[in-house]
């Protein structure tokens, strides 16, 4: 399979970061093939080497697979975890990732521009890697209370104090054309408070099992099982 690069627009010129790993990294060659993406549509494209740059030619657009339509709410967790929710989130196809701090948060929101250029990188990287057609958009928002709720069709928050409604229950057969949130708590999980809040803007709450999961992989639950009914 080619290697897949997310470009901010489809002008035939490829430079920075990408024109150095397709030369140095991968060591590409004139005429070899690599696949481009921008504004969710993929192309089959060959290369031309120069000093400066990279140049490619399109071949011919690739077919888009379906795809579902899930936002992450995740609860801002502490450390470098939230590298590790923007990356596997991104790989099992959230298609937007909203971190918010909660009452449980340990972590603050600081330097969020550095945080927003890190994470963006990782999540371009992890779509190229997982062959995706687009890269999710990753933002901070300061409270629950940012949140328009109203702009989904299915809310679903995972509780630990629910065990007895699992996600396979809370959702049709086909989520195809639905735009889900799906809403993760920080280590410690939600609140009473919290979950009024979430319950009174139609959040289903929803179970993930009887085992507890950590807040950074709880996502990659509910997301795997998503995507099994995207059509």
């Amino acid at each position: 399979m080619p290697q897949r690069y997310f470009l901010d627009q489809l002008n035939q010129s490829i430079t920075g970061q990408d024109a150095h790993h397709i030369k140095k990294v991968m060591r590409m060659n004139d005429g070899d093939e690599i696949i481009v993406c921008a504004h969710q549509k993929c192309y089959l494209a060959s290369i031309k080497l120069d000093e400066a740059s990279v140049s490619y030619q399109i071949i011919v657009e690739l077919d888009q697979p379906s795809t579902m339509n899930v936002t992450l709410i995740q609860g801002l967790p502490k450390g470098s975890k939230n590298e590790f929710v923007v990356k596997y989130a991104t790989i099992f196809g959230a298609s937007q990732i909203i971190f918010v701090p909660m009452q449980r948060s340990i972590a603050k929101l600081e330097n969020i521009d550095n945080k927003l250029i890190r994470l963006s990188t990782i999540a371009k990287e992890a779509a190229e890697l997982a062959h995706r057609f687009d890269v999710p958009k990753i933002q901070f928002e300061k409270s629950l209370n940012h949140i328009r709720y109203e702009a989904f069709d299915l809310i679903l928050l995972a509780d630990e104090n629910n065990k007895t409604l699992t996600i396979n229950q809370a959702i049709p057969i086909s989520i195809k054309n639905l735009k889900i949130l799906l809403i993760i708590g920080p280590e410690g999980g939600i609140t009473d408070s919290e979950r009024e809040l979430l319950v009174n803007h139609q959040a289903i709450s929803i179970s993930l099992g009887h085992n507890i999961i950590p807040t950074e992989a709880a996502c990659l639950y509910a997301l795997s099982y998503l995507s099994t009914k995207k059509t």
